[in-house]
């Protein structure tokens, strides 16, 4: 049986189109593409689109490769991540980290040789005066055009008549003859070496342009929580403070400057390319004409002043690519832990979330219920355990790829953590039920913050004002005066509307324990604990009050922060909103400002 990860549910067959990481198997005793038997956990590719299982032919859908030079910067901060976290076993921080960003900020050597070679103008000489072959042909021309004999011209005109002008006593004034023409030949080894070079220094600097403007953004975001004016002091102090577990305020100013420097230089050096392929030389060599990656070295090559330097470019070319050629076993393994890393990321950042709820640790108690973090598979559960049992009320689904599909119907409680590469949400905590999570994204702690507080207030929300049905004649008689409570007397019902007193509380709960309404006790009891937690400002963590406002709703202002709480609405259409400055804007306040539906 496979596992949707997406959907939840089990499927007994594969469909013909196969994304990469969506499917999980427990045990299948097959063998995937022939070097991986009993094949089990979650289904990557090796990167390529076959996908055979034993006899079971299917296609892999393969990512766009537009993303490429980001998705190899996500996976590298990933990896790096989760060697820091595995070694140090403490809530790190989920940011992109500082050996990434001072490695791949810096320029490389390749990069450093090049621009010494074309500032040096070897290849614009090249390019302008290049090494060349005479190439000969023979052909069969007018006499007019011939300017020098082949060697079998005169042979070839006494065999072929229809090349004669006449004859005369003395031999044959020739029409045509068999002439020997040359012309320059270009595609030389060391040339076509010299296109090559230019079409695989050409992809480079793409890439590694990529990778620094996605730095530079991720550089931009975090001087912008230090600098900006409109960001919640809260929100920038949060933020910066995990960032700050990477880089300082000024650290950070120095590798944007370094970065910026590189940037433009590595611009410039793309600029430059670009003219070199769009004349001289590049345009006279054929652009099928193929090189082997391994270098011969030619006399051209090793003595020549200029192709010398296309020769050490191309080697270390070669070594930014060194470790890429590994078998397709290896591959299929380097992308099941990159799931596997990417599944305890969002673990990590899960963590950090709940510690206001669980203090760093995977379980706690929180309003008189058992709250549990746990792994299952690659996902990731936040479980409740209460009198009436446990519950699942969030499942995250850590799945590392370019692909968005919100056409896919998840169940409400399930959300898909996904890198959102090309995607800016910055205004926006969630796609639907798509959450972004990548270590370029300052905000990704927030958004899951708030999918963690939505889920965990959603059920304080849901049970304020629920009436408690079927009290006891016994218990009602001590509600007398209790302005935190309203009693129907008719239909023996009870709303809790404010916290109660220990005394009474125990009262009451001594009374239904008596009538033996054991069930209305503890219900009772989980009431008023939820009271103190809705009573708890969730900005500041300051005890407040709750106003009551009927039929079903309360307004709560915090004295300490400003913080303004809603609910209002009637029953199953309630509206939830909190608000600092009058406002809820995820971009500027993060986690603490929001709004909800309430439809229990």
């Amino acid at each position: 049986m496979w596992l949707d990860r997406l959907t939840g549910q089990e499927l007994s067959e594969l469909p013909e189109k196969v994304v990469p990481g969506r499917y999980w198997a427990d045990t299948t005793g097959l063998t995937l593409n022939g070097h991986t038997p009993n094949f089990s956990g979650i289904l990557v590719g090796d990167d390529g689109q076959r996908c055979q299982l034993n006899d079971q032919v299917r296609s892999f859908i393969l990512p766009n490769q537009v993303d490429a030079a980001s998705n190899d910067l996500l996976f590298k901060a990933i990896a790096t991540i989760d060697a820091d976290l595995q070694q140090a076993g403490a809530l790190i921080s989920p940011l992109m980290p500082a050996a990434i960003v001072d490695d791949q900020g810096h320029l490389q050597p390749f990069e450093e040789r090049l621009l010494e070679v074309l500032r040096e103008g070897h290849l614009h000489r090249i390019s302008q005066r290049p090494r060349l072959d005479m190439h000969y042909e023979d052909e069969v021309t007018d006499i007019a055009r011939a300017r020098r004999l082949s060697r079998g011209a005169l042979v070839h005109l006494a065999s072929h008549s229809e090349c004669w002008q006449r004859q005369t006593l003395s031999g044959v004034i020739p029409r045509k003859v068999m002439a020997r023409f040359s012309k320059d030949d270009y595609g030389i080894y060391e040339n076509r070496l010299y296109a090559r070079l230019l079409d695989e220094a050409d992809r480079y600097v793409r890439a590694r342009l990529s990778t620094l403007g996605s730095l530079k953004a991720t550089l931009e975001q975090a001087m912008e929580f230090y600098k900006s004016a409109d960001i919640d002091h809260r929100l920038a102090r949060a933020v910066c403070d995990i960032w700050g577990m990477t880089f300082d305020q000024s650290s950070t100013g120095k590798a944007f400057k370094v970065l910026n420097e590189n940037l433009h230089k590595l611009e410039i050096l793309h600029k430059t390319i670009c003219g070199l392929r769009q004349s001289g030389l590049y345009t006279l060599v054929d652009r099928n004409a193929r090189v082997a990656s391994a270098l011969h070295r030619t006399n051209i090559l090793s003595h020549d002043p200029h192709y010398r330097h296309v020769a050490t470019l191309w080697e270390l070319l070669g070594k930014t690519h060194a470790g890429a050629t590994v078998d397709a076993e290896e591959r299929f393994k380097r992308n099941q832990n990159l799931a596997q890393a990417y599944s305890r990321y969002a673990g990590l950042v899960l963590r950090r979330a709940l510690h206001p709820y669980l203090g760093g640790r995977d379980q706690g108690i929180w309003a008189g219920k058992t709250l549990q973090l746990r792994q299952k598979r690659l996902e990731w559960e936040l479980l409740i355990t209460r009198a009436s049992g446990e519950e699942v009320l969030l499942t995250v689904v850590p799945w590392l790829t370019t692909d968005h599909e919100p056409e896919v119907e998840v169940p409400s409680n399930r959300y898909i953590a996904w890198p959102a590469i090309g995607h800016d949400l910055q205004g926006d905590a969630f796609l639907g039920q798509w959450v972004p999570l990548s270590p370029s994204d300052m905000y990704c702690e927030e958004r899951f913050g708030l999918l963690v507080d939505q889920t965990l207030q959603r059920i304080l929300l849901e049970s304020y004002g629920r009436q408690l049905e079927k009290i006891p004649t016994v218990a009602i008689s001590l509600t007398k005066g209790a302005s935190a409570l309203q009693v129907d007397l008719q239909t023996k019902t009870m709303q809790v509307r404010d916290m109660l007193g220990d005394g009474l509380l125990s009262d009451l709960h001594a009374a239904l324990k008596s009538a033996n309404a054991v069930r209305l006790g503890s219900e009772l009891l989980e009431r008023n604990q939820e009271l103190a937690y809705l009573q708890c400002c969730p900005v500041c963590k300051k005890q407040g009050r709750l106003i009551f406002q009927s039929p079903a709703g309360f307004r709560a202002e915090c004295d300490s922060c400003g913080t303004v709480r809603y609910l209002r609405g009637p029953k199953g259409q309630r509206q939830y909103e909190q608000l600092l400055g009058g406002k809820y804007d995820f971009r500027t306040q993060g986690r603490r400002g929001w709004a909800l539906s309430i439809t229990g």
